[in-house]
Parts: structure tokens; C-alpha cells; sequence
């Protein structure tokens, strides 16, 4: 597919799009940035692993931004930090940032005797809901969500293109406020019409559809629908809402952030 000359700042490779658990040909929640020299990975839940690594190689990942401590958003940490470990080569601790006590909670299941060694294999910094921080060649800013306690919402820029990952949230102002004028909104989409209700503390397909034309946003990209429903509701019922572009996260969907139209492999 070609356009003419679009001027491209940077590229999202779906690693994992499955909402609370991995579901048949899918991995949980994971999302790779790459801008030139530079490659951040968002979220890296159950599975998704071995996608990502179909993409960089262990050591050349420079950064991995944690939503929030439930396991569909960060449990493959345990094998991308082991793979750095038993490298070829002496790598330096993976920067990870991610809610405060990450380094608490992800140490808890590592056997005492070997804590220590895993643990150097990260350096953590906690999130400041608000600040611009530079992170994995990128600017990354973080807000909180409405979810569970110490889960964010990640606004992430780089030569003015713009990423709004919503984690998981129900809807909120600090949603709204992460994802305005975004080009691209990777919105989790939990839920479609299809069930009679929702469970608190996420999203429905049509209000991602909703949030998105609220904010403005030039693309959304719907996430995390749960395994059991159907990603082509989710599309119609985020389409009643909003009348941009719109694509389903599926393993290996390529979406290059820039000006709109944009080429999509």
C-alpha cells in the first residue's frame, strides 16, 4: 500500500491484544513503539512475549511502560527480563516505568536466593502522574485511570505525533484530557453490545467511540475486547459514535502514527 509522501514519525506493532486473558491465537495486552534507533514496549501481559520477539530481539528493547500490576499487562516481564540476563552479552537493567511498588509486587514471586540477581535486571522508576519524562527515546507523560489504584493512562510524543494508550479505565476527564488530539488512540474496548452490562473500571467498544470524538483524535485503534466477543461489533458499536478511522488490534496489525490517510500493514 503507498501513499504520497507521508512523513512518518514512528510505528505501533500489536503484540497483544486480548482483554483479561489470552484467548485462542491471541496474547494478552502489548504494544511495540519503534522511532528510528529507539524501541518502547507498552504493556507485556501474559503471551505476548513471543510476538514481540518476533519484531527486536531482547536487547534492543530500550524501555517497558506498565499500565497498571494486573497480570494481562505485565506478567511476560518474568521472560523478556530472563532473556536479558542469560544474554550473550552483559546488558544493562531494562528502564521500566511503572506504578509505584512495581518493584515489590514483581519481585514477590522470584525465589529469595535469586532475587537479587533478577531484580538487577531492571531499573524501575515510578510513575508521577503528570510529568513530561523522557523514556526509551520518547516522551512519555502519565495520568491516573479509572480503574484500580495506581493504574495510568500513557499520553506518548515524539517529533509532534502523539499515542494515547488508555491502559484499562472506565470513562473519566483525565481520559478525555490524555487522548486529546492524539493521532492515534489505542483505546481498550473491554466490552460490545453484545453483553447486557459491563463490569466497572473499563470500557465499552462505543464508549471508546465516544471518548474519541470527544477528544478529537485522529485514528482509533480498539483493544483488549474480551475473548469471547466479537472484535467486528466492537468496530460497529465504536462506529456509531465515531466517525474517524478505526482498526482492531490483532497480533502483528502495524499502524504508522503521522499524518492521515496512513499506510496500515
Amino acid at each position: 500500500m503507498k501513499f504520497e509522501e507521508t512523513v512518518v514519525s514512528f510505528k505501533v506493532i500489536v503484540a497483544g491484544s486480548s482483554g483479561g486473558y489470552a484467548g485462542p491465537g491471541r496474547a494478552c495486552s502489548s504494544y511495540l513503539l519503534e522511532h528510528e534507533d529507539c524501541r518502547m514496549a507498552l504493556d507485556l501481559g501474559s503471551g505476548a512475549l513471543g510476538n514481540l520477539l518476533r519484531y527486536t530481539d531482547a536487547d534492543t528493547v530500550d524501555g517497558l511502560a506498565i499500565s497498571h500490576l494486573h497480570y494481562d499487562h505485565y506478567m511476560d516481564i518474568y521472560g523478556l527480563l530472563t532473556a536479558r540476563r542469560f544474554w550473550e552479552a552483559q546488558l544493562p537493567p531494562l528502564p521500566i516505568l511503572a506504578p509505584p511498588g512495581a518493584a515489590k509486587h514483581i519481585g514477590a514471586v522470584i525465589y529469595a536466593d535469586n532475587r537479587e540477581a533478577f531484580m538487577g535486571c531492571m531499573d524501575i522508576t515510578d510513575v508521577v502522574p503528570g510529568d513530561d519524562l523522557e523514556f526509551a527515546g520518547f516522551v512519555v507523560s502519565a495520568k491516573p485511570a479509572q480503574h484500580i489504584k495506581n493504574s495510568f493512562i500513557y499520553r506518548v510524543s515524539v517529533d509532534g505525533r502523539t499515542l494515547c494508550y488508555s491502559g484499562d479505565t472506565d470513562r473519566c476527564d483525565a481520559l478525555v484530557e490524555q487522548a486529546r488530539e492524539a493521532d492515534l488512540f489505542l483505546c481498550e474496548a473491554t466490552f460490545t453490545s453484545e453483553v447486557p452490562r459491563k463490569i466497572p473500571g473499563h470500557l465499552t467498544a462505543k464508549e471508546a467511540g465516544e471518548t474519541a470524538a470527544q477528544a478529537g483524535v485522529g485514528r482509533l485503534l480498539l483493544t483488549h475486547v474480551w475473548p469471547t466477543l466479537s472484535g467486528e461489533r466492537a468496530i460497529e458499536d465504536a462506529r456509531a459514535a465515531y466517525d474517524g478511522p478505526i482498526d482492531l488490534a490483532i497480533e502483528g496489525l502495524t499502524l504508522y502514527v503521522g499524518p492521515y490517510p496512513v499506510a496500515v500493514t
